[in-house]
């Protein structure tokens, strides 16, 4: 069962005007262009986000994507030796408060999962921290790459079906994404969307059956997955040589609402769940349009919708370190009950659906 979550997020915080403004600079400020940014940035449901880069902060001259004051764009070798420092340190951050916050015997840890999609290195994130919290060298390892913002549902999978094999295992779930690393000012309609979305952090979360609390702990039910056909041109993420470049379908939204809630309905149906015994729910927080599918499409009340929105508006998207944004909301501001269903859905290139069902111990 899912005992806690702890979260890091990076230094510099930028609201999304400035973030808007930034953007017109870098991609050539024509009047129609401006326009485009500004309805992204009034449209997306974000107040501010946070970066591991500098360069939204005023009275700097310390920038990643400016030198000299011109503005250019870093080779991806630059961008992963950046994504490499700032990765390390928000993961080990984010193990650090979690385990002084629920006094874990890093001994006892038998399975350690990390997740990213923005950057890759090895020895990766498994063995600094493994270095780091001296854990045991004999832990299983499974790094969970390049799967988008679905991947920490996925690997809430990976620890249900390890903890059907060995019920006591603990495991230690690891996600970290730095999308301000992968800044592409290309006018393209994608590149806007992702520029004025996409945001950095990182979560830690501990997995266990044999842990005594006395706090809300939420048990897996189930972990469900779909790929849904022919839809790759709706969402993808490609290695370019300067940086990582996004592919975000306008049609997503219609997408989610027309294929993917029916889906979750069907798969929930199939296993003997009424939508209507589900009080809580943790949706991706992609941007508003795709909550607003969700809701709709799910028929869900705003206040089902608030743990979401919330992160959303807070951090913007963090890829696959959202989702566990949003359960630790559920779990420290919402009032959880014994055994309320609580839903968790996201979503990934393929397009892929990941849906997992947990209920409140």
């Amino acid at each position: 069962m899912l005992i806690d979550i702890s979260t890091a997020l990076p230094p510099y915080k930028v609201n999304q005007s400035l973030a808007a403004n930034e953007l017109k600079k870098r991609m050539g400020g024509t009047s129609a262009l401006s326009r485009m940014i500004d309805m992204a940035a009034n449209q997306s449901g974000i107040d501010h986000r946070y970066f591991v880069v500098k360069d939204a902060e005023e009275n700097t001259s310390d920038k990643f994507y400016t030198k000299d004051g011109v503005h250019f764009s870093p080779d991806t070798k630059t961008r992963m030796t950046e994504y490499e420092k700032w990765s390390v340190y928000l993961t080990k951050k984010a193990v650090r408060e979690l385990s002084e916050k629920n006094k874990i015997d890093f001994g006892s840890i038998d399975r350690l999962i990390t997740i990213s999609c923005t950057g890759f290195f090895a020895p990766g994130l498994d063995y600094e921290l493994i270095k780091e919290f001296n854990i045991s060298p004999a832990v299983k390892r499974t790094n969970i790459g390049f799967m988008g913002c679905a991947a920490a549902l996925v690997g809430m999978n990976s620890v249900w079906e390890a903890m059907k094999q060995n019920e006591n295992e603990n495991v230690l779930m690891v996600a970290v994404e730095l999308c301000s690393l992968h800044l592409q000012v290309e006018p393209t309609r994608d590149n806007i969307l992702a520029n004025m979305i996409f945001a950095d952090g990182a979560a830690a979360a501990f997995f266990s059956k044999k842990y005594n609390s006395e706090r809300i702990k939420l048990e897996i039910q189930f972990a469900e997955s779909f790929l849904f056909e022919d839809s790759a041109k709706f969402m993808g993420w490609k290695i370019g040589n300067n940086g990582f470049e996004m592919m975000l379908s306008s049609e997503l939204p219609k997408i989610i609402l027309n294929s993917a809630a029916p889906k979750a309905k069907e798969i929930l149906t199939k296993k003997g769940i009424d939508i209507s015994s589900i009080k809580h729910w943790a949706l991706h927080p992609g941007g508003r349009a795709i909550l607003d599918s969700l809701q709709s499409g799910l028929s869900l009340s705003d206040d089902q919708l608030k743990p979401s929105r919330d992160v959303l508006k807070n951090n913007g998207n963090l890829s696959s370190v959202s989702i566990l944004f949003v359960l630790k909301n559920l779990l420290e501001n919402f009032n959880l009950k014994k055994d309320d269903y609580l839903c968790a859905i996201a979503f990934g290139p393929g397009l892929t659906m990941e849906l997992v069902l947990l209920k409140v111990i």
